[in-house]
């Protein structure tokens, strides 16, 4: 059933809004209601983002620039989301805690003003908090042409590798930390902020010369948390340059 705007306050609970469930709505249909759930408040805005369905939006209205759709546990998003025009408006969307295992081909189609996306979270994938983590193993290669991306959380997933990202100029953070990544593709060389604690890769505080190539060739970041969980980078004083010049005499 498509709720009307005067049955915001009569959301069904989470656990029955999986769209896995939803066989009686059409692709359409999904996505209208899935916006429904989105949240008020900023995307870092923790503690004054409103509940489900406080961004009061209904069929017809602009998308919010800011969708906060986290914690929704709907298994699944509806294949055309983020293809359709209409997602042109959206510069800001936090998808976390949503149990996805896979993202729709065309996701990025037409959320090309897009800056801050979240999909990791919300809490490590071995906690309680963590029990709803996204599950996904592969992101769509468009995610590559994302020119206005400034910030990119991918944590506690199932990633073996990541596209190329050396084309997003403008990212200054990833949060990869805490996926099975096998090997690293090429990143921008405007990254400040890059977490690999967890990944099954080398390089430790001793031996930075173990990093992936495509960190090594990183001469801006400011912290960067290795795999190990130690922390590095000009922040810290310790600025990833120095240590491998150190260990090259």
């Amino acid at each position: 059933m498509i709720l009307k705007s005067n049955e915001s306050n009569s959301l069904p609970s989470v656990d029955a809004f999986a769209l896995e469930r939803m066989t009686d709505l059409s692709n359409d249909e999904k996505i209208d209601e899935l916006l429904r759930r989105s949240r008020s408040g900023g995307i870092h805005d923790f503690g004054g983002q409103g509940p489900e369905g406080s961004a009061n939006w209904n069929t017809g209205k602009p998308i919010p620039a800011c969708l906060l759709l986290h914690d929704l546990e709907v298994g699944s998003i509806p294949y055309s989301f983020g293809s359709e025009p209409r997602f042109a408006t959206v510069t800001e969307l936090d998808l976390s805690g949503n149990c996805l295992r896979i993202l729709p081909p065309n996701f990025f189609e037409n959320m090309k003003n897009l800056r801050i996306l979240f999909l990791g979270g919300p809490g490590p994938k071995f906690t309680p908090e963590g029990a709803t983590c996204n599950v996904l193993e592969t992101l769509p290669s468009s995610v590559s042409y994302l020119a206005y991306l400034e910030h990119l959380s991918l944590h506690d997933n199932q990633l073996t590798e990541l596209p190329n990202l050396s084309g997003c100029t403008l990212l200054h953070t990833i949060r990869v930390d805490r996926n099975p990544l096998r090997t690293l593709s090429d990143l921008p060389a405007s990254l400040r902020v890059l977490h690999l604690e967890g990944c099954p890769l080398g390089g430790t505080l001793n031996h930075p010369e173990n990093l992936p190539e495509q960190v090594r060739s990183l001469t801006r970041l400011e912290d960067l948390q290795l795999p190990d969980g130690s922390h590095l980078g000009e922040f810290f004083g310790t600025p990833l340059p120095s240590l491998l010049a150190d260990q090259e005499r």
